[in-house]
């Protein structure tokens, strides 16, 4: 068996459970969390990826300085951008940026992912043909 076409299997997968990963966590973030308005308060780089640095304050008037966990290249966010945040109640440290540039990007990794899997499974069943 091609290990190549195997490798690309288990890529399109990853991908794919990473994206659908990140939209339910998003549809449960927007069903029980609290909504509120945040900045863009920096971006920092690491490696080849831009990661904004969140502001917001809770309805407990708690303020939160975070680094958002999915970074993107080139950068989706730009400093002083205003964004809404959903965080969860028993923690306010833990969010979701509420934006559709979000949303592409979790999209995009689900469309990837599929995509990958369809050609892989169309070589491997090219190649248990007679």
């Amino acid at each position: 068996m091609n290990y190549i076409v195997m490798y690309m299997l288990a890529v399109g997968l990853l991908l794919t459970g990473f994206g659908l990963s990140k939209i339910f966590k998003r549809k449960q973030y927007k069903r029980s969390g609290i909504k509120v308005d945040g900045i863009v308060s920096d971006i920092v780089a690491s490696g080849r990826n831009y990661y904004p640095i969140v502001s917001y304050e809770t309805l407990d008037g708690v303020e939160v300085v975070e680094e958002y966990p999915l970074g993107t290249s080139p950068s989706a966010f730009r400093k002083g951008e205003r964004i809404a945040v959903f965080y969860k109640q028993e923690n306010c440290k833990k969010f979701i940026i509420d934006a559709k540039k979000s949303e592409y990007i979790e999209f995009a990794f689900v469309a990837v992912g599929v995509l990958v899997v369809v050609i892989a499974g169309f070589y491997l069943i090219k190649e248990w043909q007679f």
